[in-house]
């Protein structure tokens, strides 16, 4: 899958998202010019009972689909990281991201990069990443959990995601050509 294939994909996603959230709910208020018209209450049977607490729950709209997204690269898992990579996400959709959508709507799972796993993981799940740190050992760190991922059988395209200020000459541009050249990842950065 290419690059252009994954961004496509993902801002027609959220499109679709963002079209299902503010579709416009339909109420039928009649318009008063219109002969005959009757208002909705009037149309209703009188002989039905006002809904209950536990119809309405049931009535409810269904919550929206999260879309999951696998990050590898954190030194941990927990509720921080994932407030650390929603925010990220919040950040690109600030800047007009539209793909980013709401990073509520993200179903963030952080996986180490030597898990057992990745090879099952990478059928189940399209949507990868991988937590660029701006330390002074980001680039063997992060090279070191590519070089697992290929190990293990993990995707082959991630989407690089890293502090705003990080810039892309140097740590992310060598990381970028080290994956494509040694492993056969294509790291994706995205232009501010």
């Amino acid at each position: 899958m290419s690059a252009q294939d994954q961004a496509a994909g993902l801002r027609k996603w959220a499109d679709l998202q963002r079209q299902q959230r503010q579709a416009p709910s339909v109420e039928s208020d009649p318009v008063e010019d219109e002969p005959g018209a009757e208002p909705m209450a009037a149309m209703a049977d009188s002989s039905t009972a006002p809904p209950t607490a536990a119809s309405a729950q049931t009535t409810a709209p269904p919550s929206m689909p999260q879309n999951p997204l696998i990050v590898i690269g954190m030194p941990s898992s927990g509720d921080q990281q994932v407030a650390k990579v929603k925010g990220r996400l919040a950040q690109w959709s600030v800047l007009g991201r539209r793909w980013a959508g709401d990073p509520d709507d993200w179903d963030i799972h952080i996986v180490k990069a030597d898990a057992a796993n990745l090879g099952q993981l990478k059928e189940r799940f399209p949507r990868w990443a991988l937590w660029i740190n701006s330390d002074a050992d980001a680039f063997a760190q992060m090279y070191r959990s590519l070089r697992q991922v290929q190990e293990n059988g993990g995707p082959r395209q991630l989407l690089a995601l890293h502090e705003p200020n990080l810039p892309r000459r140097g740590l992310l541009d060598n990381l970028r050509e080290a994956a494509s050249y040694y492993l056969d990842i294509e790291l994706l950065l995205l232009a501010r």
